[in-house]
């Protein structure tokens, strides 16, 4: 991959550190650093089970088909992942759509650090899933 999380989650600091920012950067900012929560989540939705049947699965949209494999996991730690991913997109689209709303540099910075809390608690349920893919290798 030739862009990976950390570039959508540095792109989104530097528009949210520049101090002559303003709301068209706070806006990206916060769609940017969405999207370095949801490209990670997607890259570790494959390895959770695919909780509903594979035709109902192929209907929901990208963010949903991520969404639902944390949404429906056993473990309720990995269940509230996807409320806080389903809370940051819905933060992302009113960034996005609602252009009547002002975005001011405080809201985006709550935003930001959200998405940092969230991004090292994924970097570390990617980590532990690689080590169990990588133990149950080496036991076969």
């Amino acid at each position: 991959m030739s862009v990976s999380h950390r570039d959508f989650y540095n792109f989104a600091q530097v528009l949210l550190d520049n101090p002559d920012s303003t709301e068209i950067d706070f806006r990206n900012s916060i769609s940017r650093s969405y999207y370095a929560i949801f490209q990670l989540s997607r890259e570790i939705a494959p390895k959770l089970p695919l909780p509903i049947h594979p035709d109902d699965y192929q209907k929901l949209d990208i963010h949903d088909k991520v969404i639902i494999r944390f949404e429906k996991h056993p473990d309720k730690r990995i269940q509230v992942v996807s409320y806080l991913i389903k809370q940051l997109r819905a933060q992302r689209m009113i960034a996005d759509y609602d252009t009547n709303l002002d975005i001011k540099r405080i809201e985006t910075t709550q935003h930001f650090y959200a998405v940092q809390r969230l991004l090292s608690s994924l970097e570390g349920l990617l980590a532990a899933l690689n080590s169990l893919e990588n133990l149950n290798y080496e036991q076969t």
